[in-house]
């Protein structure tokens, strides 16, 4: 297994401590299975610990710069500026750890939407091919070759990679598929498929039934994709559109009753340049998680 260059620089300022810290982790390593991550669980925790010191010291520099012109009355800020910057320097450190821990989970995820999405079909595949005449083995090592079903035929290889490398039988095969892999269908439909060889019901059958039930269900999650986008649009309009207006004229009403004008400045900057960004960004982010792959 090798490191890329980032791996290599953190596993060597934090593997010890991480390798004591994986302990308390101990849903790590599966989510990186699961994510298809060939990486150790202790570089990745170091990996972390590196994202997160890099994040709050290059903060840290952006504040002291911004100190020093401060002082040499280049850039005059006002005092709270620096008081809300300093502990977001730490904030934003722990957010680069959290975000690079959660990225297997995260990746897992992915893989399981692309799962679904493509199972029915994969199904049909295999159904066709079991009417055909093909084996079990043959059946996995032949689907784990069509590119077509994404991580459909990437969860396949790892089951024909069992039986062809390791020697397994298709059964020991698809229960190890069932431990790593990240999609609830994927692992419903191997132990269904386990269930069936070893009680020497028709596959065949069994595979026909499977993909009727993930294409109604493939239907009913794009039915609900809908009804939630509507929410959501309505959402959009209420905390994007019409929130900061609304901000905008209390601002406009306040300082003309003799509130700082500066205030009033700066709390528009941040919603103009920071607040209404990154809410388009929030909703952007969330219907594109929301979305079922085709």
């Amino acid at each position: 297994m090798s490191f890329t260059a980032i791996e290599r620089v953190a596993f060597r300022l934090f593997g010890a401590r991480a390798s004591h810290a994986v302990q308390r982790e101990p849903t790590l390593g599966a989510a990186l299975q699961r994510a298809r991550m060939a990486v150790r669980p202790e570089v990745h925790l170091a990996t972390a610990y590196l994202a997160a010191t890099v994040t709050a010291v290059a903060a840290l520099l952006v504040v002291v710069a911004l100190a020093v012109l401060d002082l040499a009355g280049t850039l005059p800020l006002a005092w709270r500026f620096f008081i809300l910057m300093v502990p977001a320097a730490v904030v934003l450190g722990g957010g680069a750890y959290l975000l690079t821990l959660v990225r297997p989970t995260a990746r897992a995820l992915g893989r399981a939407r692309s799962i679904n999405s493509k199972l029915p079909y994969a199904i049909n595949y295999l159904s066709t091919m079991a009417a055909a005449g093909a084996t079990p083995e043959q059946l996995f090592a032949t689907l784990a070759e069509q590119p077509l079903y994404s991580e459909v035929a990437v969860e396949a290889q790892w089951v024909a990679r069992d039986m062809r490398i390791l020697g397994l039988d298709i059964v020991p095969a698809l229960q190890n598929g069932i431990d790593r892999s990240p999609s609830e269908k994927w692992k419903d439909f191997l132990q269904g498929a386990v269930t069936t060889l070893t009680s020497g019901s028709d596959l065949k059958a069994f595979f026909a039934a499977k993909a009727d039930q993930y294409l109604y269900e493939n239907r009913q999650d794009q039915k609900k994709f809908l009804e939630g986008l509507g929410v959501l649009a309505e959402s959009f309009v209420t905390v994007v559109v019409a929130a900061p207006l609304f901000l905008i004229v209390i601002l406009s009403v306040m300082t003309s009753f003799g509130g700082s004008p500066q205030d009033a400045l700066l709390i528009g900057y941040s919603l103009v340049f920071l607040v209404i960004p990154l809410s388009q960004l929030g909703f952007g982010w969330t219907i594109k998680v929301m979305t079922p792959e085709a």
